[in-house]
C-alpha cells in the first residue's frame, strides 16, 4: 500500500500492481485493503501506467461480439472495413442506428471509495454522486438533398451525405431530438430513357436502383431515419403532389396558357428556360432546342416575387445562407428599377400595329436611341411573320444562333418614333424615325421583349449597330463631364454622367436629375412612367413525358378543365410494358386510350385526362415537408407535425442547385404558410431552410497527353515509378484536377474506396481535404494520413487497456478532472510555504516532482478543453469540418506523446489520460462512428465475472446498477463533451523577464513563475534554464560574440522579473 503521510485530498491509491482505487484521504486515516475480499476494479497494463505506451504495431484486428483482450504480448490489429461490417451488424441488432433520438447520458460525478464493516470484515464499495440534466427535447431537423436513384452513388453524393450524417450525429449527442431522413427523387427523364434502352418499365429500373443505393448509404455508416423513407414515384407520395397542384389551381396559382416553349427534339419534351444552356442546347440530351407554341401548365411564382426577393435579407443574417447563393437567387429574380417608355409605330403598308413598350433602366439615354430591337416572341413579330416569308425564315434559324449574335432582321415598311420627338425643343436627330430589328440578343421573357437600342451607351447595342449600320455615326448623349470634353466617339460610355447638348433642354443635367424629369414628362403625356421589371417568369411545370406525376386535370368539351376529385387521387400512371419493349421516344400517355378516356366529374360526359406530367422540380419543391408526417395517408402533413419540425434547421446540398430547386422550394413553402397546412410558417416568412450548407464539387485527378491534350484512361498510365508515365510514349502526363466525368476517365467509385480503406477513413478524408464550401480535389493517395492516425489511436487504446480480467472500472463514471487538478494543486501548496524548507530533502524532491507532473497533466487537460471548444464550434457552424480532423489529430498526438511521470505517483496521470481519451473518442464519433465504437468498447468492456461482483456490491447500497459493460454500451449513448471551465483556470502562470547582459537589455522573455521556495543559487539556476529554453532568447544570448553560460555572476531581481548576466570581457569573447 502506498502511504502519502499527512497530505490529504482526492487520490488514487495503487493497492497492488494493476489495481487502482480513488479515495478521499484524511489525516490519520488508513485504508485497509483485503486482497481476498475487494473486487479488482481497474486493471491497466504497466506499460500504459508507466508511460511506455507507444505502439508500433500496424496489423489488423477483427473483434467478435465483445472486444478481445489478449495477453501482454498480443499486438493490436486494425481492419477498418471489417469494423464497418461488425458495427453495422451491431447497430442493426440493437436498433441504435434506426431510431431518430437517443437521450445521451450525462454525468458530472465524483467517485469515492469508502470502507464499511460488513460481517466483521471491511468491505470496499463504490458510490457515486450523479447529477443528470433535464431531458433535452429541442428538435433539430437536418436534411441532405435527396438523391436521384441512378444506380450508383458518386463521390459528390458521399460528400453531402457524410456532412449531414456528421452534423446529425453531433447534434444527437448534444441531446437534440434529431430527424435525419432520406428519400428518393425518383421521377425524371433519365429513368424513362433508360427504360427505353433496356426494354423494361421505368418503375422496375428505379426500384432496383433504389435498393442498390440504399445499401451504399448503409455502407457509409450513415444513421438514417429509414422509417420516414419514401420515393417520389410512389403513388402514396405523388397523391399529395397532385393535391398540391389542385390546391394551387383552386387559389388561381396554377393555370394553362399558350406559350412559345423550348422543345427538345431528342427527348421530345418541353424544357424550362433554366434547362437550356447558353448555347441553346438541352441540359439533358444536348440537342439543339427548338421553339414551339404549345399549351402548357404554369405555376404563378410571379405572385410571390416580392417576398422571394425581400426575404433574402432574412437568410443573410448570421451567414445562414452562403452569400454566393443569395446573389444567384437575387440575380435570377432580377428586379430592375427603371421606366416603361412607349414608342409609337408607323406601318407604311397601312397595317395597324400597336405601339412598342420598352423597359429601360436608363431613361436618361432616350435622346440616344437609334433603333428598336424585338424578340422573336413579340406580338408584332409574330403578326408580321404571317405575311413575311423572309421574316419567318429568319425566325426558324434563330434557335441555332447564339444569344449574343449580332445578326438582325430589319422589319420592312415599319418604323418607330421616339416619344420625345413630339416636344418642340428637341434636336432634329431625335425626331428621325427609328428602324426596328428582330434580334437574337433580345430576351423575349424580360421586360416586354423589346429593347431601345442606344449604341453610344450600351456595349451590346454598340456591337449590334456597328454590325448592321456600320456606315452611320453613333450618337453620344452622356458625358462624364459637363463640358463634354471626355466624349470618345468609337466606344460606348456606359456609366452615369452629364447629358450633352444633343439632349435638348436637359443638357448639363446629371443622370439622376434628367431621369426624374424625363419620366415625369412621359407620364404626363401617357407615353411612359416609372416601372419595375422582373427577370423571374411563371414556372412552366408541364412536361410531355411518362415518368412523372400525372397532372390531375380532366378536359371536358362542355366544362373545360376540371380538377380530378380528391377522393379519386392519386391519378396513377398506367402500366405500358409494350411501349418500353418497342423503345419509342415521346410521351406514351398519349396512346394509352383506356387511361385517357374517362368521364367528366362535373357533367358526366365523355372527357379526356391531361397527358402531361409535372416537372420533377415540383416533387423536390415540397418533399422536405413530407418527412415530418411521412405516413399520413390523408393530407400532405399535419399542422402539428409542421409546427414541430419545420422549417428545416440545416439543409445540405450542392451549389449547383442554388437557383432552381431552392427558388421553387421557397415559393411552395411561402404558399403553404398561407394555408392551414403550415400556419406556424407565416411567422418565419414561410422560408423552408434556416441554414444552408452548399458544399463544393468533387474534382478527380485527371491525366492527359501533353502533346495532344487527350484525356488518358488509368490503364494508359503506369504508376510503377515515382511519377506517372504514359505507357505508349514514356512521357510524363499532365496532371490536373477536373470535374469528374466519364469522358475524362477521372471518376471514383466510392464503394470501392470504402471497401478498401473503410467507410470511416473515407468519411474523415472527405472532410479533411477541403472546407465544406470549396472544391474537393480527391486524391486517394492522401487517405493514408487518415488511416495512419486511426491505426495509431487504435493501437494506443488497445495496448493501454487490454487486461487479463477486466477493463477499467472507472469507465462507469465520468471523473471531474478540473476538480482533481485544482484540489491536487491545493494539496501541494505546502511547497509555497516556509514549512517546505523544514521537510526532508527527499520529501521536497518528491513533492516538486509531483507538482511538475501535475502541471503536465494540467497542460494536457487544457489541450483537451481547447479541442472541445474548437471542435464544437466547427461542428456547430458546419463550414469548417476539415479543421475538426486536424484538431483531433493534434489531441491524439498530445495524448500518445504525453511524457512519463517523474514522480512515483502514476495515479493522476492515468486518470487524466483516461478522461482525455474518452473525450477524444466522443469528439471523433460523429466522423468515424464504427472506429469510435470499437475503441470505446475496448475501453469500456467489463467481463461478466467482474461485472457480477460489482453489481452485487452496488445494488446493496441502493445505487443504480451499471450497464452490462460499465459504460453505456454505445458511444452514441453518451453526451458530446462540454467544456468544464478549466481552460482559463489551467492557463500557466507566467511572468515577463527583462534579460540584461552587463546591464544592457538584450531581450524580454516570458517564463513560468518560479516556485515560492526557490531562492539564491537555486533560483538563479532555475531562471537561467527557463530563459535559455526560449529559442529566440537563446539565439541572442549564446552566439559567436556572446555566451551567457560563461557569466561570472547572475543577478536575479524581484523573483526573476529582471535578470542580469555579468560577463567579463574575456568571457564575452570566448566561444
Amino acid at each position: 500500500m502506498l502511504s502519502i503521510g499527512r497530505h490529504t485530498g482526492w487520490r488514487l491509491l495503487q493497492l497492488r500492481p494493476g489495481c487502482l482505487f480513488l479515495c478521499d484521504l484524511h489525516p490519520h486515516k488508513t485504508l485497509h485493503h483485503n486482497h481476498s475480499r475487494a473486487p479488482k476494479t481497474c486493471h491497466i497494463s504497466r506499460r500504459f501506467a508507466s508511460g511506455n505506451h507507444h505502439s508500433t504495431s500496424s496489423g489488423r484486428r477483427d473483434g467478435g461480439p465483445n472486444p478481445t483482450h489478449g495477453s501482454a504480448n498480443e499486438k493490436s490489429t486494425l481492419n477498418l472495413p471489417q469494423l464497418d461490417v461488425k458495427w453495422r451488424a451491431r447497430w442493426k441488432q440493437t436498433g441504435r442506428n434506426t431510431n431518430y433520438y437517443y437521450e445521451p447520458t450525462k454525468f458530472h460525478i465524483l467517485v469515492r471509495l469508502s470502507h464499511k464493516a460488513v460481517g466483521g470484515m471491511e468491505q470496499v464499495f463504490v458510490s457515486k454522486e450523479a447529477t443528470l440534466p433535464e431531458r433535452l427535447v429541442e428538435n433539430m431537423y437536418i436534411l441532405p438533398m435527396f438523391p436521384y436513384p441512378s444506380g450508383d452513388l458518386h463521390l459528390g453524393h458521399l460528400r453531402v451525405y457524410t456532412i449531414s450524417d456528421v452534423l446529425a450525429r453531433f447534434r444527437r449527442m448534444q441531446g437534440y431530438r434529431v430527424m435525419h431522413p432520406i428519400g428518393w427523387d425518383a421521377f425524371g427523364l433519365p429513368a424513362e430513357n433508360a427504360a427505353i434502352e433496356r426494354g423494361i418499365d421505368p418503375a422496375t429500373w428505379t426500384k432496383q436502383n433504389i435498393q442498390k443505393m440504399k445499401g451504399q448509404l448503409d455502407a457509409m455508416n450513415g444513421h438514417w431515419d429509414w422509417d420516414r423513407e419514401f420515393a417520389t414515384c410512389d403513388p402514396t407520395f405523388y397523391k399529395h403532389t397532385q393535391r398540391l397542384f389542385l390546391l394551387l389551381y383552386e387559389r388561381g396559382l396554377a393555370y394553362q396558357a399558350e406559350a412559345l416553349v423550348n422543345y427538345d427534339p431528342v427527348d421530345k419534351t418541353v424544357l424550362a428556360n433554366e434547362q437550356v444552356d447558353s448555347n441553346g442546347k438541352s441540359w439533358r440530351s444536348g440537342a439543339k432546342v427548338e421553339k414551339r407554341m404549345l399549351k402548357q401548365w404554369f405555376f404563378k411564382i410571379s405572385e410571390f416575387r416580392e417576398e422571394l426577393l425581400g426575404d433574402l435579407r432574412l437568410l443573410s443574417k448570421n451567414d445562414a445562407w452562403p452569400e454566393r447563393v443569395l446573389a444567384m437567387q437575387k440575380n435570377w429574380i432580377g428586379k430592375s428599377k427603371g421606366a416603361k417608355i412607349k414608342f409609337p409605330v408607323t406601318a407604311f403598308n397601312q397595317q395597324a400595329l400597336a405601339e412598342i413598350e420598352v423597359f429601360t433602366t436608363r431613361p436618361d439615354t432616350l435622346f440616344g436611341v437609334q433603333y428598336l430591337a424585338l424578340g422573336s416572341t413579340h406580338t408584332i413579330v409574330q403578326e408580321l411573320a404571317k405575311s413575311d416569308v423572309e421574316l419567318q425564315a429568319f425566325l426558324d434559324t434563330m434557335p441555332a444562333l447564339p444569344q449574343d449574335s449580332k445578326i438582325g432582321y430589319l422589319l420592312p415598311h415599319v418604323r418607330a418614333t421616339n416619344p420625345m420627338a413630339y416636344e418642340d425643343d428637341v434636336p432634329d436627330a431625335t425626331k428621325t424615325s427609328l428602324p426596328i430589328y428582330v434580334a437574337p440578343y433580345v430576351v423575349g421573357d424580360y421586360g416586354d421583349g423589346a429593347v431601345m437600342g442606344v449604341p453610344g451607351h450600351d456595349t451590346r447595342d454598340h456591337a449590334f449597330w456597328k454590325h448592321n449600320r456600320y456606315d452611320e455615326p453613333i450618337r453620344t448623349v452622356i458625358s462624364s463631364s459637363p463640358d463634354e470634353s471626355t466624349i470618345v466617339e468609337d466606344q460606348p460610355f456606359v456609366h452615369p454622367g452629364h447629358l450633352t447638348s444633343r439632349s435638348g433642354r436637359y443638357a448639363g443635367k446629371t443622370t439622376a436629375e434628367a431621369t426624374k424629369k424625363i419620366v415625369e414628362l412621359l407620364a404626363s403625356k401617357n407615353l411612359g412612367g416609372p416601372a419595375d421589371s422582373w427577370r423571374l417568369r411563371d414556372w412552366l411545370v408541364s412536361r410531355q413525358r411518362y415518368w412523372g406525376t400525372p397532372i390531375p386535370i380532366i378536359h371536358c368539351k362542355s366544362c373545360g378543365p376540371v380538377p380530378v376529385p380528391k377522393d379519386q387521387l392519386p391519378v396513377e400512371l398506367p402500366p405500358l410494358q409494350d411501349h418500353w419493349v418497342t423503345g419509342k421516344a415521346g410521351n406514351p400517355l398519349e396512346g394509352a386510350h383506356e387511361w385517357i378516356n374517362t368521364s367528366c366529374p362535373k357533367c358526366g360526359e365523355a372527357a379526356k385526362r391531361d397527358t402531361d406530367t409535372m416537372d420533377t422540380f415540383v416533387d423536390s419543391s415540397w418533399y422536405f415537408m413530407r418527412y415530418p408526417d411521412a405516413r399520413n395517408p390523408d393530407i400532405h402533413f399535419s399542422a402539428d407535425a409542421a409546427k414541430q419540425w419545420l422549417p428545416v434547421d440545416i439543409y445540405v446540398g450542392g451549389v449547383e442547385h442554388a437557383i432552381l430547386h431552392l427558388l421553387y422550394a421557397r415559393f411552395i413553402s411561402k404558399f403553404l404558410a398561407l394555408t392551414p397546412y403550415w400556419p406556424s410558417g407565416f411567422a418565419t416568412g414561410g422560408e423552408p431552410f434556416k441554414t444552408l450548407l452548399a458544399q463544393g464539387m468533387v474534382h478527380g485527378k485527371t491525366y492527359s497527353d501533353p502533346s495532344t491534350g487527350r484525356f488518358l484512361k488509368p490503364t494508359e498510365v503506369s504508376f510503377s515509378k515515382s511519377k506517372p508515365v504514359i505507357i505508349a510514349s514514356g512521357k510524363t502526363p499532365d496532371v490536373s484536377f477536373e470535374k469528374m466525368s466519364k469522358s475524362k476517365y477521372n471518376g471514383v467509385d466510392p464503394t470501392a474506396c470504402m471497401n478498401k480503406y473503410g467507410a470511416d477513413a473515407t468519411r474523415a478524408h472527405i472532410l479533411f481535404q477541403a472546407p465544406v464550401s470549396e472544391v474537393l480535389e480527391w486524391d486517394e493517395e492522401k487517405i493514408a494520413g487518415v488511416t495512419r492516425w486511426m491505426r495509431r489511436l487504435h493501437n494506443w487504446v488497445y495496448e493501454g487497456y487490454r487486461a487479463d480480467d477486466a477493463s477499467c472500472f472507472w469507465h462507469g463514471y465520468w471523473f471531474d478532472c478540473r476538480y482533481y487538478l485544482s484540489q491536487s494543486e491545493l494539496d501541494l501548496r505546502i511547497i509555497d510555504t516556509p514549512n517546505f524548507a523544514s521537510l526532508p530533502k527527499e520529501s521536497q524532491h518528491n513533492l516538486l516532482l509531483q507538482r511538475s507532473d501535475l502541471r503536465l497533466q494540467g497542460e494536457l487537460w487544457r489541450h483537451v478543453q481547447k479541442t472541445i471548444r474548437n471542435v464544437t464550434a466547427s461542428y456547430s457552424n458546419g463550414h469548417s469540418l476539415n479543421t475538426v480532423v486536424s484538431d483531433l489529430m493534434s489531441l491524439t498526438n498530445a495524448i500518445i506523446e504525453f511524457p512519463s511521470p517523474q514522480s512515483n505517483n502514476i495515479s493522476g496521470r492515468l486518470l487524466v489520460l483516461h478522461q482525455a481519451m474518452l473525450t477524444l473518442l466522443r469528439l471523433t464519433a460523429p466522423i468515424a462512428p464504427a472506429f469510435s465504437e470499437e475503441c470505446w468498447s475496448i475501453m469500456a468492456y467489463c467481463k461478466p465475472p467482474l461485472f457480477d461482483r460489482l453489481k452485487g456490491i452496488i445494488s446493496t447500497r441502493s445505487i443504480a446498477p451499471l450497464a452490462p459493460s460499465c459504460l453505456p454500451t454505445s458511444i452514441f449513448e453518451n453526451s458530446f463533451p462540454e467544456e468544464d471551465g478549466s481552460y482559463e483556470s489551467l492557463a500557466p502562470a507566467t511572468q515577463k523577464v527583462s534579460v540584461q547582459v552587463n546591464g544592457k537589455l538584450k531581450c524580454v522573455v516570458e517564463i513560468d513563475k518560479p516556485l515560492a521556495h526557490l531562492e539564491g543559487i537555486l533560483l538563479e539556476k532555475w531562471v537561467s534554464k527557463e530563459i535559455l529554453s526560449n529559442g529566440e532568447a537563446k539565439g541572442k544570448l549564446i552566439n559567436e560574440r556572446l555566451d551567457v553560460r560563461n557569466s561570472t555572476k547572475v543577478i536575479v531581481v524581484k523573483k526573476g522579473q529582471l535578470v542580469n548576466f555579468v560577463i567579463g570581457q574575456r568571457q564575452a569573447k570566448k566561444k
